[in-house]
């Protein structure tokens, strides 16, 4: 049978915590999701860091004190995954159920050891399902997950299964409570202890391969898009653009290619000044993306101009959803910085041919538009499939 002392790996725990954290440490980013879900691990982490140090002192209450402080370490790490995948929560929220939990185990470890043997497998077993719960509902809604989330859903889930084990134990077994007070079956034991040793360093390992993605996900968001209006960039158009073309070729529905611009945005500018034309630029955006469909593709072509690629259900569609624009954008003056500015917009509508490239249908829109321009403003002008 497998022998390994449980007080080495709790020590183990604690370095490992150390260096998790500090690992965290070094992590920088300015985006307010990321800085969140850091901040919680290294709580996390930090809260774990009591069961290395702890050996450095008698074992009560020292022992008692760290696996504690363990448990809202625990629960902070939860709260750490659950914010890497966008689902947010308050500080109030986050900081109140941890504390909870440290209430409820620093106030057991002043107690009887019944007492707090109970208290801890109960509030470990329970903080240890909620967050399989959550991190499984998180599998359910995206079951693309990287390796490393998998990892984390994987951990908890042994995590509870652990402790409900233990659990179980307690109620039907009566033994001696242990000097480490993990209160699990011999035959569990040197796993279990196992876990412990590995848990923080694995955790923060997988935790900062997420966080590497997200940033990299974030820093190619950025590159696709135009930082004015958050619309696609010219670059992220032709790149989503080209992918959106080479799936439709493969099914027999069209793809519209809308090139709006905005009337006399020059003459905007001369009068109210370019801050204000941002504002404009900014409000047409909102109108826009408020009546496209999901599938649709809107990019900030250059300066006042604007392209939407649009895969149709029927041919006139493209017709219905420029005109609907079109009067959506003049029936919204913009609420500027010096009161409402009243816009309209003029769209060239063309379609893109099977045989043909993504220029050669932008440069047909783009003639439309040209010929709107021509014939007032404010207007629609299509060309044929």
């Amino acid at each position: 049978m497998v022998t390994i002392d449980v007080q080495t790996c709790f020590v183990l725990t604690g370095f490992g915590a150390a260096l998790g954290s500090c690992l965290m440490q070094l992590t920088r980013t300015d985006e307010p999701r990321i800085r969140e879900a850091l901040f919680r691990y290294q709580l996390g982490l930090v809260l774990l860091v009591g069961m290395g140090v702890q050996a450095l002192f008698p074992p009560e209450p020292a022992l008692r004190i760290a696996i504690a402080l363990a448990a809202g370490g625990v629960t902070c790490l939860g709260w750490g995954f659950h914010s890497l995948n966008g689902r947010q929560t308050s500080d109030a929220v986050f900081l109140v159920s941890v504390a909870i939990v440290l209430a409820i185990t620093l106030a057991a470890a002043a107690g009887s050891p019944a007492t707090f043997l109970w208290t801890l497998t109960t509030t470990f077993a329970a903080v240890g399902a909620i967050i399989t719960v959550d991190q499984g509902l998180i599998v359910l809604r995206n079951p693309k997950l990287q390796i490393s989330e998998l990892i984390l859903m994987l951990l908890a889930a042994a995590f509870t299964l652990d402790w409900l084990l233990i659990l179980h134990r307690l109620m039907t077994v009566d033994a001696p409570i242990p000097p480490h007070w993990v209160y699990a079956p011999e035959w569990l034991l040197p796993w279990s202890a196992l876990a412990y040793a590995v848990l923080p360093i694995t955790v923060a390992t997988a935790a900062l391969m997420i966080i590497n993605d997200r940033l990299m996900q974030t820093l190619r968001n950025r590159a696709l898009s135009d930082d004015l209006t958050g619309a696609l960039s010219r670059r992220g158009l032709r790149e989503l653009g080209e992918q959106m073309l080479a799936m439709q070729a493969a099914h027999p529905n069209l793809v519209a290619v809308l090139m709006l611009d905005v009337d006399h945005f020059k003459s905007i500018n001369d009068r109210y000044g370019h801050l204000v034309g941002d504002d404009v630029l900014r409000h047409l955006t909102a109108i826009v993306r408020e009546h496209l469909r999901t599938d649709a593709l809107f990019a900030r072509y250059g300066g006042e101009e604007f392209t939407v690629l649009l895969p149709l259900r029927s041919v006139d569609e493209a017709l219905v959803v420029a005109e609907r624009l079109r009067h959506a954008v003049e029936s919204s003056p913009c609420e500027s910085r010096v009161g409402q500015v009243p816009i309209t917009i003029s769209v060239g509508v063309a379609y893109h041919r099977p045989d043909g490239t993504l220029d050669e249908a932008l440069g047909r829109a783009d003639e439309r538009l040209y010929l709107a321009k021509q014939a007032g403003r404010n207007r629609v002008v299509a060309g044929g499939v």
